[in-house]
């Protein structure tokens, strides 16, 4: 019996952003892990937490590199 190829995910890049079903799985799951934490003063504005930039930095992601 052959396996169902996986379904992708759809995604989409609004303004440099990803969005889409994947961007939102995406921003979840970084919740969850509390690799992201909402920003005090801004309710659309989010801050990587300490075990975020840890985590961002062993995956090879430049965090400090500006667009």
């Amino acid at each position: 019996m052959k396996k169902k190829p996986l379904k992708m995910l759809k995604a989409r890049v609004c303004y440099g952003h990803l969005g889409g079903t994947l961007g939102e799985r995406l921003f979840n799951r970084l919740m969850e892990l509390e690799w992201l934490k909402p920003d005090r003063d801004k309710a659309t504005v989010y801050e990587l937490t300490e075990e975020g930039t840890k985590q961002m930095i062993n995956l090879g992601v430049n965090i400090y590199e500006r667009r």
